[in-house]
């Protein structure tokens, strides 16, 4: 099967609809994964419709569960034929591969050139903030958001911060100094969440270690790659790894500041562009959980602190658990004296751009109950996650979005927060 989009074979809608029905009929016979997502129930209620014969497929059949995968991952840890599997099943790349492949065809969807863009949204949000805002929350404006945009009006969305993140920062730059790691601030903490930002600033500066933003980051290309639009991912992949690469070659760490964005540099650059370049930048690339998590097993981090954190419920989201970072949170978190974490390990339904579509909305919402009945169950701990868009289902059981690890971990410290 094929799953580089550099490939002139990934493009061919026959090769496409081979590669498909070969994948269908291998899950169909294994159902593994029938209870992960909505994809799956839905392949199977197709081939099952056709006496388990995926050669009668229509092309609707086939790329229906390619709409309804919204690239969790979370496949990739219970399927017994993912690479070098002799099958070469890699799922959630085939079902990018078919929205791909049919975008080229038809052009992107106007709520895909919408959401896939969120550098130009976060941009013209945080120019009026508190008209943005005003605007996200007004019933009227939601609706007529959802008639001419294709965003559920129901859904709760990111707040626009008074400040941005690389503002702040700059403000904070008192002279010219040797990077340690380099930070990639993400669009979500740049736009909407900087006090996840400033919370890492303050926890590296407390050890001594500078953290340098590069300038002319963009978005990771994630929402771009969940509307099929291949060209937009891969030309703000081929500019991040432009002002990555000499961290990366100079041996340094670059620290993500969401879990998608730590995932797609790690797991897809290299796919995207193929260069050496793009390979030292994945290699180079940790969660910014991860980062401070190995410096608690190693004993490197600070104990001096301030305030005691008391329980943490504690969301560990898709795209965390696809890095293998199960107990990294949970490792810091406790590293914090007199802490207790009760780990919530559901989906949050929100992956990106498909939570918030008006088409997926519902579906979301079903995949999401376990999450939020499990978060208004823990009312009396600190809520906590390290993604914020699935933040955004916490927040309708919390009233309040959750914090990050880091943030947790700073406010221990007694360290400044001036999120706005």
């Amino acid at each position: 099967m094929e799953y580089n989009p550099n490939n002139e074979k990934y493009w061919d809608e026959s090769a496409l609809a081979a590669d498909m029905k070969q994948a269908f009929d291998i899950c169909n016979g294994c159902r593994l994964c029938f209870s992960l997502c909505p994809s799956f129930p839905d392949l199977f209620k197709s081939v099952e419709g056709h006496d388990d014969d995926v050669g009668l497929l229509t092309d609707q059949e086939l790329s229906r569960p390619a709409d309804l995968c919204y690239q969790c991952k979370l496949c990739y840890l219970k399927c017994p034929y993912i690479p070098p599997h002799r099958f070469d099943l890699d799922f959630p790349r085939l079902m990018l591969r078919s929205k791909a492949v049919r975008t080229k065809k038809n052009g992107l969807a106007f709520v895909d050139k919408i959401l896939g863009d969120p550098d130009r949204i976060g941009r013209n949000g945080t120019r009026l903030p508190a008209l943005s805002n005003w605007s996200n929350k007004n019933p009227m404006m939601r609706r007529i958001m959802e008639k001419m945009v294709g965003i559920d009006h129901r859904r709760h969305l990111p707040k626009f911060a008074v400040t941005r993140f690389s503002k702040w920062a700059l403000s904070r730059k008192k002279q010219q100094e040797d990077a340690d790691v380099a930070i990639f601030t993400t669009c979500t903490v740049e736009y909407h969440h900087p006090g996840i930002g400033q919370a890492t600033m303050n926890v590296l500066a407390h050890h001594g270690i500078h953290g340098d933003i590069p300038d002319n980051q963009r978005c990771c290309g994630m929402p771009a790659l969940d509307g099929g639009d291949i060209p937009g991912a891969k030309e703000r992949a081929e500019q991040n790894v432009r002002v990555l690469a000499p961290y990366a070659e100079a041996g340094k760490k670059i620290l993500a500041l969401q879990p998608t964005c730590a995932y797609v540099l790690k797991e897809e650059y290299s796919l995207l562009l193929g260069t050496d370049e793009a390979k030292k930048v994945s290699e180079a690339t940790l969660d910014v959980t991860e980062y401070f998590a190995e410096m608690a097993r190693r004993k490197e981090l600070k104990k001096d602190f301030r305030h005691s954190v008391g329980a943490v419920a504690y969301h560990l989201s898709c795209h965390t658990k696809a890095q293998g970072l199960r107990r990294s949170a949970k490792d810091l978190l406790t590293y914090i004296d007199g802490t207790t974490v009760n780990v919530v390990d559901r989906c949050a339904g929100i992956d990106g751009t498909w939570g918030l579509k008006a088409e997926f909305y519902d579906d979301s919402q079903k995949v999401a109950a376990k999450l939020t009945d499990a978060f208004r169950q823990a009312h009396d701990s600190k809520a906590c996650s390290d993604c914020a868009l699935a933040g955004l289902q916490i927040e309708t059981a919390t009233d309040a979005p959750p914090l990050h690890p880091v943030e947790i971990l700073s406010a221990a410290y007694g360290l400044e927060s001036e999120e706005k």
